[in-house]
């Protein structure tokens, strides 16, 4: 079985994965902003240079100096956005080492918490096989397995007799002569009405044989009754006798000196949480880091697009049509030579900007993948399933779903849902479903009174309900992490699922196999 520190690894990896790619595809965005950025420059000193040629003094002298001007602020502008360009770099470079150590310092402190917690998983065990000889625990044990499976059977029963109710009731419930009589409480001490109501209803339940009827109906729903207060006695009595195995369940810890052994790994545990805080605040920072980066490579920020801005405005319409006039009148070869570089020039920006839009895209991918893949893993620490007790049972199945996220096949949902369904107890010492830890499964707990007086209301209500409720009961006498409340909230649905083995979730929200 793969345990939870090493499939948190695996998600570790397949996010620096995603951020390698991101920084990849800003070096590319960077890339063909800057050829943007240089086209432009390059395609003003042209138009410059043929302006010198050609034009008239008359028509060249305002031009020329505009398009210095221009030419110089443009490059002044790009100087700046270089130097803030290059201290963003820094900055996100600096974040991205930032974690990289965080992480290497959290599988430390991990490290540190998960031998505490198997130095309780040691004490529990042992304390698991003194009582696996102990006379007095092995009788009350045995005690409360048998109230255990007489409040199972008693539950069950209840259901099939309110299923087969359901059943039955239907042709009373379809007939509404019946059901308007059975509401008014007709032919009991509670049923109500004047002269003349009182020989209208009279006729119309000689009419349909309603008081057989009505007699049959009872009995129909006072048999999940008298079946419910019979199973609530037998749950009582199995309450309480679980509750006496697991007291002494507790006495025995207790004795063991398991206290301090817990107090340590709730502190251990609650650090590991602070830092895990501390941890997700640098990636936040790191995300706006990148966001900012993303407006500089795809383009979008106030350097070039004052650059932009200020060669394009340098450039009155009337002034290139002046330039390309007079370029189609002459047969200059130098001329011509500079025309069809400008021609390729603007041939060759049309293509940036296609790939620009490309690589974009690119880019908005791997980053929304990068915040998909950084929730599961919050989910993942919030869930405990890095526990020393915590494992997956299908490491293929886990490794190559991680594979298909970074393919852009599988989304951040699908991943959770593998990581939840695969997510198994893993055996380390003591057995999480020893002694009381196995009882009470398989049975819910029913309200006393929930059928009520008998009338169709009240019984619709709980067919509709089915038995309602859960076991009332203290938690495990086995310490297992409970999932993390707060720090960030879940983003994905989590919890439920049942072992391979059938158990369901014990405390700490793993799944748990086996049993005593």
């Amino acid at each position: 079985m793969w345990s939870g520190t090493l499939a948190l690894n695996s998600i570790d990896q397949s996010l620096q994965t995603i951020r390698n790619d991101v920084v990849r595809l800003d070096s590319q965005l960077s890339q063909l902003t800057q050829s943007v950025a240089t086209n432009e420059l390059h395609r003003n000193r042209l138009i410059n240079d043929i302006a010198k040629v050609r034009l008239s003094a008359i028509e060249k002298g305002n031009l020329l100096t505009t398009m210095s001007a221009a030419d110089h602020d443009a490059s002044a502008m790009l100087e700046k956005r270089e130097a803030a360009l290059i201290t963003l770099n820094k900055e996100v470079e600096q974040l991205n080492q930032q974690i990289l150590s965080a992480e290497t310092e959290r599988e430390g402190l991990l490290t540190k918490l998960n031998q505490a917690s198997q130095a309780s998983v040691d004490v529990e065990a042992s304390v698991q096989e003194r009582l696996k000889v102990d006379p007095q625990y092995l009788e009350k044990l045995s005690y409360a397995s048998e109230a255990d499976s007489v409040a199972q059977e008693s539950s069950q029963k209840v259901e099939l007799a309110l299923q087969d109710m359901t059943d039955k009731a239907k042709p009373y419930k379809a007939d509404a002569l019946f059901m308007y009589l059975y509401e008014r409480d007709f032919g009991t001490a509670d049923y109500m009405g004047g002269l003349l109501t009182r020989f209208m209803d009279g006729w119309v339940a000689k009419l349909i044989k309603y008081e057989a009827a009505r007699i049959n109906f009872w009995n129909l729903s006072e048999i999940p009754e008298r079946l419910e207060q019979h199973a609530q006695q037998a749950i009582n009595v199995a309450d309480e006798a679980s509750m006496a195995v697991q007291q002494l369940e507790l006495d025995a810890l207790e004795q063991a000196g398991i206290e301090g052994l817990n107090q340590n790994a709730d502190s251990l545990r609650d650090e590991l949480d602070i830092f895990d805080d501390k941890l997700e605040a640098i990636e936040a920072e790191l995300n706006q880091k990148l966001e900012q980066r993303v407006s500089f490579s795809a383009g979008q920020d106030e350097y070039l697009q004052g650059t932009l801005q200020r060669l394009s405005g340098a450039l009155q319409h009337q002034d290139l049509n002046s330039v390309h006039r007079y370029v189609q009148a002459t047969v200059s070869p130098t001329d011509d030579r500079l025309v069809l570089e400008l021609q390729a020039l603007d041939n060759q920006l049309d293509g940036v900007e296609d790939d620009l839009s490309d690589i974009r895209r690119l880019h908005d991918n791997k980053i929304s993948r990068l915040r998909e893949l950084e929730s599961v893993r919050s989910n993942f620490k919030n869930s405990r399933f890095d526990d020393v007790r915590s494992g997956f049972g299908n490491k293929t199945l886990l490794t190559g779903v991680l594979a298909q996220f970074l393919q852009g096949v599988a989304s951040g949902s699908d991943v959770w849902q593998v990581i939840q369904r695969n997510q198994r107890y893993r055996n380390v010492g003591s057995i999480p479903d020893f002694g009381s830890g196995g009882l009470g499964r398989g049975r819910g707990r029913i309200s006393r009174g929930s059928l009520g007086s008998g009338s169709l209301g009240d019984i619709a209500d709980i067919l509709n309900g089915g038995v309602a409720g859960s076991r009332t009961r203290r938690g495990s006498t086995w310490n297992w992490p409970k999932p993390r409340r707060g720090g960030g909230g879940f983003r994905f649905p989590s919890g439920g699922g049942r072992s391979s083995s059938g158990g369901s979730r014990s405390g700490g929200g793993f799944k748990t196999g086996g049993g005593f």
